[in-house]
């Protein structure tokens, strides 16, 4: 039986006590998912709509490469969540900056689509499992935070 405040789940003689490994997994699940393809505007484009083709833009990426950074500081904040409860923080607000700029990211996209003569259009183009990806990743990030943060409080 663990001691007061002590987290049941962390052993102190692993190498990584802080280290969470569920929150690193849905840090790279959303890390794939912003890069692969989300969708193409029809079946004959080549070019499909993904955070990798704005951020490989001849411009740079501009404002949609923070979507990076906050997904970033998720991953190294995931090595020390479970025992550091500013990591715990760290890691949820990073992945509500993901949220937020991918959001963002992906509603310009549809937007740039522009008007459709179908009333279901969206429904129509090819979908990637870039969006999927993404949001599983997402919410796993956001659920691993949330109970590390719980898990620290608790100290």
């Amino acid at each position: 039986m663990p001691a007061v405040g002590q987290d049941r789940y962390v052993d102190p003689d692993r190498r990584l006590p802080g280290f969470d490994g569920s929150m690193l997994t849905g840090a790279l699940l959303t890390l794939f998912g912003y890069l692969i393809p989300w969708f193409k505007q029809s079946p004959r484009y080549q070019w499909s709509y993904s955070g990798w083709n704005y951020a490989s833009l001849s411009s740079g990426g501009g404002w949609t490469l923070w979507t990076f950074v906050f997904i970033l500081a998720a991953i190294v904040a995931s090595f020390w969540a479970r025992t550091i409860l500013g990591a715990a923080m760290t890691a949820l607000t990073a992945a509500v900056g993901t949220l937020v700029f991918s959001l963002a990211v992906v509603a310009a996209s549809f937007g740039a689509i522009g008007e459709r003569s179908s009333s279901n259009a969206v429904a129509d183009m090819p979908f990637g499992l870039g969006l999927p990806l993404l949001a599983v990743g997402l919410g796993l990030l956001v659920a691993t935070a949330c109970r590390d943060i719980a898990l620290n409080a608790d100290r």
